[in-house]
């Protein structure tokens, strides 16, 4: 899967090589802590479908930062090359290595494009909820992923709204973004999930490891579960739920229910 190296400057030029094809830079679909998402279209093959190109370690990014992202492209490229083939993860066309300069390489997953997400379809809804045919629609597709992705010991670790996006060329739903999924049994990163999706289990694990103290058990793929269902809900009620549960209130009923 790996492709060759190209370079591009400080900022992404209109165009690129990678696979020994040329490829134009269309648009920034998005941004997160340690990578930023492109829309991509292979030239010179007409009626090629546009890819997603999702590049770590952004220009001028050192030390700590540059750790950090390097550590969740090889996670995430570890993940989705393992769970390739399931119609409901993303599709992993390849991998390749831009270098800014020589001490600085940005590393890149090539993806399929697909179309919009759960937390684009609950704005969508206006807040009145979204369809009783696409909470179930995507309630089995998720469920589907995830059955695959825990058979295969992993867990994925940060599942949201923004992770689960509907393809339209093959109608369902699709999991994004495993850079913090892990190996059921060897979890090697403690602050997972995403704020008001975190399991009990995950936030009690936070908790103690912010005060300096050592949990005895590691979260298993029941936390998934636990997140899939806070979507859900989101999804039928057309509210966001973090607010709930990040209550005093929640969090002394289901931590009391833990220990």
């Amino acid at each position: 899967m790996a492709g060759s190296g190209c370079a591009w400057g400080a900022e992404p030029p209109r165009f690129l090589e990678a696979f020994g094809r040329l490829w134009q830079v269309q648009s920034r679909l998005g941004s997160g802590s340690s990578a930023s998402v492109y829309r991509v279209r292979c030239c010179g093959t007409p009626g090629s479908p546009p890819g997603a190109l999702k590049q770590f370690l952004p220009p001028g990014t050192t030390g700590a930062a540059a750790s950090a992202a390097e550590y969740g492209f090889r996670k995430e490229r570890a993940a989705l090359e393992q769970l390739q083939g399931h119609r409901n993860i993303v599709t992993l066309y390849g991998v390749f290595t831009i270098h800014f300069s020589p001490n600085v390489p940005s590393r890149c997953l090539l993806l399929e494009l697909l179309d919009v997400s759960v937390s684009e379809l609950l704005v969508y809804s206006s807040h009145q909820g979204c369809s009783m045919w696409m909470i179930q629609h995507c309630a089995r597709d998720v469920l589907e992923a995830l059955a695959f992705l825990h058979h295969e010991g992993y867990v994925h670790a940060d599942l949201k709204p923004r992770n689960i996006l509907w393809s339209a060329e093959n109608e369902c739903f699709k999991l994004i973004d495993f850079g913090l999924s892990f190996k059921e049994g060897n979890q090697d990163v403690k602050y997972i999930q995403t704020d008001g999706y975190r399991a009990p289990e995950a936030e009690l694990q936070n908790c103690l490891a912010q005060a300096g103290l050592q949990s005895d058990t590691e979260c298993t793929s029941a936390v998934d579960l636990w997140s899939l269902g806070i979507i859900l809900l989101e999804m039928f009620s057309g509210m966001k739920l973090k607010h709930t549960v990040r209550s005093q209130e929640w969090k002394v009923t289901y931590t009391t229910a833990l220990l």
